[in-house]
């Protein structure tokens, strides 16, 4: 008999996690209104287009330099203060950034500097942050907690953007930047309220050697390399549509106006979220019954979409697009993610999720550069429509290890784990 998969909601029933979700959604609703005024700002410093890809590569590099490192310290250091730590990093960036345009001092240096140390903190963040989400959730629930979670992020994304542009012209960037200042100490405070056990430490002693314990692991077992593999191509590769769609919307669907182009493009990313937040949630039964499926699945149908996205040139046609992008782009990446939280044991937890990681947030910069180099050359459609075919032509090949992705609840079966675990659990006694 198949056991009956818990409401989507569950989760809202344990209090450490509805705590600390809320929290996390206050502070995402800043991130995104962050990002949109950096990059504003960033634009009208210079006047150059350009500019807000500085600002987007500075801000996306720590997590390609640095990302492994920090999977490291969440395993090796007590994960709850190094969050705790790396909020309060970001908190101090925003309030610099604050001060700098309030003072008028604000320069693309300037700003691009504070994104890089934001971008090393945020990237510390994410490996002690994702690693925690066990400690306040019963494990049977993992999967709708990380599925909610990625709603509500895509529902910031959507959000963010909105609240502050309203705030740009009425009160300025500076306050953009100090509301989301504000919106750390809701998480500092969530996770100064909440303890979580204590977790076993890896038994290698050296950084280079933690990391290469968690590399072995990750080849080791196809249950985990696979969702890594899948989300991470098409995350990185199928990513660039992102630092294009402003282009995209300007130049291909509203005849070079840039006024228009503009307003689309905020639709175009308006669909991307909600499609997003439809997909997530729409996931929750079918990715535990038939998890291989369900990845291979949702990347073909992204990567067909991304084509299409590049063959169309009416605003209507791309909307549907974008809603079908973010749907099946969102759904993949939120089930690789539950699957691979389920699988690994907590000794390994933080460097395997920062690993996961690096594959779907470390390229943005490099992608982001080569798709404008690209666009140049080729245009931005012939550029849409061959990331989409390299998409679609990996997730074709993934489809045959879709019966080496294991469903949720499975136990692991990989014996290295069981030994490191029981390793760990020796030396500290």
């Amino acid at each position: 008999m198949h056991a009956v998969a818990p409401s989507v909601l569950a989760p809202f029933r344990v209090a450490p996690w509805r705590r600390v979700w809320a929290a996390g959604f206050v502070s995402q609703l800043g991130d995104w209104m962050q990002i949109f005024a950096r990059a504003a700002l960033a634009y009208e410093l210079t006047g150059n287009p350009s500019s807000v890809g500085v600002i987007y590569f500075a801000s996306y590099l720590p997590q390609l330099l640095f990302s492994l490192y920090g999977g490291v310290l969440a395993d090796r250091f007590d994960r709850r203060r190094l969050l705790l730590a790396c909020q309060v990093a970001q908190l101090a960036c925003a309030v610099a950034l604050g001060a700098l345009v309030a003072t008028g001092s604000a320069t693309l240096l300037g700003v691009s500097v504070l994104s890089f140390l934001n971008g090393i903190a945020f990237m510390l963040n994410i490996p002690a942050a994702q690693a925690l989400v066990p400690s306040v959730v019963p494990r049977p629930l993992l999967p709708e907690a990380i599925t909610i979670t990625t709603a509500s992020n895509s529902v910031t994304r959507v959000l963010g953007p909105v609240l502050a542009a309203l705030l740009a012209g009425r009160v300025g960037y500076e306050w953009i930047f100090w509301v989301n200042a504000a919106s750390f100490l809701a998480v500092v405070a969530a996770w100064l309220l909440t303890r979580v056990p204590d977790h076993p430490r890896p038994a290698e002693r050296g950084s280079l050697d933690a990391i290469r314990a968690a590399v072995r692991y990750v080849r080791g077992d196809a249950a985990v390399w696979v969702p890594v593999a899948v989300s991470t191509f098409i995350a990185s590769v199928g990513i660039v549509y992102q630092p294009q769609i402003i282009p995209f919307a300007t130049e291909v669907l509203s005849g070079g106006d840039t006024a228009l182009g503009t307003d689309r493009a905020g639709w175009l990313q308006a669909a991307i979220g909600t499609g997003a937040a439809v997909g997530i949630l729409g996931l929750a039964g079918t990715g535990r019954r038939r998890p291989g499926a369900m990845l291979t699945g949702s990347a073909l149908v992204f990567s067909a979409a991304l084509v299409g996205l590049g063959t169309v040139a009416s605003f209507g046609a791309a909307l549907v697009l974008c809603f079908v992008m973010g749907a099946a782009q969102f759904a993949n990446m939120t089930l690789a993610i539950s699957l691979v939280q389920h699988r690994v044991p907590e000794v390994m937890r933080g460097r395997v999720m920062a690993i996961h990681m690096a594959g779907l947030i470390g390229f943005v910069p490099l992608v982001s550069l080569a798709s404008g180099v690209l666009a140049d050359a080729v245009g931005i459609p012939a550029v849409l429509v061959g990331a989409g075919a390299c998409c679609g032509a990996f997730s074709a090949h993934a489809l045959r290890w879709r019966d080496a992705v294991q469903p949720i609840g499975a136990a692991p079966e990989y014996p290295e784990t069981i030994a490191a675990v029981g390793t760990v659990l020796e030396e500290e006694g």
